[in-house]
């Protein structure tokens, strides 16, 4: 008789296959005429299946050490799958980025001034450097905290960053199509009005790098950076509280720096706030109901 084996889903695989399963969704059923869509459909169908497959030998070899890894990591591996894919399917599915005035438009009705245009008379090469630096410390968040939570024998806690981590970029990565939205760096007029670039040294050259490569116009509303960002710095205080105090002002600047640097509109990292730390609030429910709180 053949043996059988359980597999449990914790959220953050939920998370995971439900957004993939989304986008798949998207592609096939909103993509423009004309367009490559069943290329991208089959490959976002194998990226499915890889996860399928990692879920599948990470439940029936529990005890395997490196499995085990692969198991609670995977998240970052498909985050990264899924940010980058935004640049295909922005097009494929004919987003137009329409609520763009509006949010240009709620800037200056809230602050006044467009704060990206603003901020420009503050450039300076030190100044430049240090909000580059913030903004690019932000993609440490993730291994900083998830590793030193596994390498210190806080698995659990691993797993449920990961679970409330992708609960607020997924969800904030659908609200990119819902509320369709270019950064300053794409709006003609904001543009026009442009007083400087900035300038700097070592992380201005990364980051001016970085986004030219893994930049994606249209996912500015809310800043899924700073959803994310938040996420990583509460549980860091949660259950690494040294980490979590440098991450802190960490997460400050880098909120300032998305907009001083002019790739988001000053709502976007304010609706990013608020968005992460309603993710975090559901998020933890979600892991009560389903028992998979760690316990320490």
């Amino acid at each position: 008789m053949a043996k059988h084996f359980s597999c449990r889903l914790y959220l953050a695989d939920i998370n995971c296959l439900a957004y993939l399963l989304f986008s798949e969704m998207l592609i096939i059923f909103f993509h423009q005429k004309g367009s490559p869509w069943l290329a991208q459909a089959l490959i976002h169908s194998a990226s499915i299946a890889t996860v399928l497959i990692c879920l599948y030998l990470g439940c029936k070899y529990p005890e395997n050490k490196w499995l085990d890894f692969v198991r609670i990591f995977y998240p970052i591996a498909v985050l990264l799958f899924a940010w980058i894919e935004l640049k295909t399917l922005f097009p494929l599915t004919g987003t137009d980025f329409s609520a763009t005035s509006f949010i240009v438009r709620l800037d200056r009705l809230i602050f006044s001034v467009h704060p990206t245009i603003w901020f420009q008379q503050f450039y300076r090469p030190w100044l430049d450097e240090l909000m580059s630096f913030f903004y690019c410390v932000y993609y440490l968040f993730i291994p900083l905290v998830s590793l030193t939570l596994y390498f210190r024998g806080k698995k659990e806690a691993a797993r449920a960053s990961f679970s409330l981590a992708t609960l607020a970029y997924f969800s904030n990565f659908v609200l990119f199509f819902l509320i369709p939205v270019l950064g300053p760096d794409k709006v003609a007029m904001l543009q026009e009005m442009k007083q400087a670039d900035y300038s700097g040294y070592f992380f201005s050259w990364l980051n001016r790098s970085i986004q030219a490569k893994a930049g994606v116009a249209g996912a500015a509303f809310p800043s899924s950076h700073i959803a994310g960002a938040l996420i990583w710095v509460l549980m860091a205080l949660k259950y690494q509280r040294k980490l979590g105090y440098v991450l802190l002002p960490c997460i400050v600047g880098v909120c300032l720096s998305t907009v001083y640097l002019g790739y988001h509109h000053a709502v976007d990292p304010i609706c990013g706030l608020l968005w992460g730390g309603l993710c975090y609030w559901l998020g933890w429910k979600a892991l009560r109901a389903r028992g998979e709180v760690p316990n320490f």
